[in-house]
């Protein structure tokens, strides 16, 4: 089977460590009401939900037994266990779930407990952000081993069963994720498999971070991000080879992002034209900066001005600040930045905020889109000045409407800080040049360094506003973007391979 696109966790014995805690609370009732071979019973209700947990026990005891009373006496010695000793998460959560939601993988939670008390569990853990999707089993009318648990949380996230890998540990979950048509991992906890069930599984694991690993290679590699090799432009790339999620790859030549054109020599330019068959140059920089530094004249090439920010709103973004003057203005930003009590990384954080909520960003981004939509040959190269911020924030959004992995978003947008490194080291020296304290020249430069390099806080943020007020990055692009299905569909005939 090829790559995944999604997946989905049960939750009692995959990510809490918490069936061995029910499991000693049914042994305290059985103690207490003499029930026969209680552990036995627990272990074969493991992934039930509360209505077949109960038939189970009838079974078992007899049809007239009050299960109500012993499900309320394990509920309260399960519950004076946690308080008591909290509720433990199982190894390799946290690396398991921040991986996921670094490659923009949709993830989900399915399990036979309570919606309720699922959604009070993660929350309470710290990990409910990591959740796109929660599922109880009082959701549906059949709850594990049959599918509906599973078909609902697929339909939920939006995803196709098939393409997606559900990790569970006990017999009937896996049961449950193979007839829904998934592909079932098992990351044994009390449970050990039969050779029936090792015929269900995809892939067996020892723990979440098998797991990860795993996953690691079915969503596909990271690709190194290298640079168009240039003689004036140091941060010139082709995003072509970047792999999608679902194993597709970005056609070289579609698509470079870059800093200034005005920065290239001839031999520069030559090459993006006849290498690159460069056709469409978009230029996210203000009046002023294109006045300053005018972008070369190309035949054949169409130049669209698509100014991302207003020239009052520019502030500190490393454009257009390596002259005397600039760095009296940088300076006086952080000392304005100094004096209110912030930091630098929170003022680029917000910087990067106001990037992806500004209405006129929002709009300019969208046309961005259009120009790629309608683009039909040949590459396109957008730019600011730089190529780090503005640039920055349009190839994220780029590469997420591409379905490219977040991971492989993030290392394309970090890799500006090697390929502009020297031109930082220089910027901060003169920047700091005059201050005769040591200290005062050693956070001078740490001002100017975080200033002008970028930092994965600063994507994470934009991805951050996106999923809060949209619910997902997919839904904010269809929304604010304009990226309907039918335009999405298009963007990707247009540039993946």
């Amino acid at each position: 089977m090829g790559n995944c696109k999604a997946v989905i966790f049960d939750m009692d014995g995959v990510l809490f460590d918490t069936e061995s805690i029910c499991l000693k609370a049914w042994e305290e009732v059985g103690r207490e009401y003499g029930l026969r071979e209680i552990a036995q019973t627990a272990v074969d209700c493991i992934g039930l939900n509360l209505t077949d947990t109960e038939e189970v026990f009838r079974e078992r005891y007899g049809r007239d037994i009050d299960f109500e009373l012993y499900h309320g006496e394990c509920t309260r010695h399960f519950k004076e266990s946690i308080e008591r000793d909290g509720l433990p998460l199982k190894p390799g959560v946290w690396e398991i779930l921040t991986f996921l939601k670094k490659r923009g993988c949709p993830v989900g939670l399915a399990s036979s407990s309570l919606e309720s008390s699922v959604r009070k569990h993660i929350q309470r853990a710290g990990i409910g952000e990591f959740f796109q999707v929660v599922v109880g089993g009082d959701m549906v009318k059949h709850s594990k081993p049959l599918p509906d648990i599973y078909l609902l949380a697929c339909e939920k996230l939006g995803v196709a069963p098939e393409d997606t890998a559900a990790i569970e540990d006990s017999p009937n979950g896996l049961r449950s994720a193979y007839a829904a048509g998934m592909r079932p991992i098992m990351v044994p906890d009390l449970i050990a498999p039969t050779p029936q069930i090792e015929a269900l599984l995809w892939k067996r694991c020892n723990n979440l971070l098998e797991v990860k690993a795993f996953l690691r290679d079915r969503l596909g590699d990271i690709q190194e991000v290298t640079r168009i090799p240039l003689e004036g432009m140091c941060n010139t790339r082709d995003l072509g080879g970047y792999r999608t999620v679902d194993g597709r790859r970005i056609k070289p030549h579609r698509l470079i992002r870059s800093g200034a054109l005005f920065d290239g020599t001839p031999k520069d330019l030559e090459k993006l034209c006849a290498e690159y068959n460069l056709k469409t140059v978009v230029d996210f920089r203000t009046g002023e900066e294109r006045r300053q530094k005018p972008h070369p004249v190309l035949p054949g090439v169409t130049y669209v001005e698509n100014p991302i920010l207003e020239e009052e709103a520019l502030g500190i973004t490393r454009e257009n600040q390596d002259s005397s003057d600039g760095s009296a203005v940088v300076k006086k930003v952080i000392q304005t930045i100094q004096a209110s009590g912030g930091t630098p990384l929170e003022y680029m954080k917000n910087m990067y905020i106001d990037l992806i909520t500004a209405p006129g960003s929002r709009a300019r981004y969208k046309r961005f889109f259009e120009i790629l939509l309608n683009n039909r040959e040949g590459a396109v190269l957008w730019h600011c000045t730089a190529g780090k911020d503005r640039a920055g924030v349009g190839t994220l959004l780029l590469l997420s409407a591409l379905s490219v992995p977040r991971e492989q978003i993030l290392a394309d947008y970090m890799k500006v800080n090697e390929f502009a490194g020297k031109e930082v080291d220089m910027l901060m020296k003169l920047l700091t040049e005059g201050e005769g304290q040591p200290a005062v020249r050693q956070a001078q430069a740490e001002a100017v360094r975080l200033l002008f390099t970028v930092d994965e806080s600063y994507a994470l943020s934009v991805f951050e506003v996106m999923e809060k007020e949209c619910g997902s990055v997919d839904a904010f692009l269809e929304k604010e973007m304009g990226l309907t299905a039918p335009k999405r569909k298009l963007l990707e005939e247009l540039y993946l391979e």
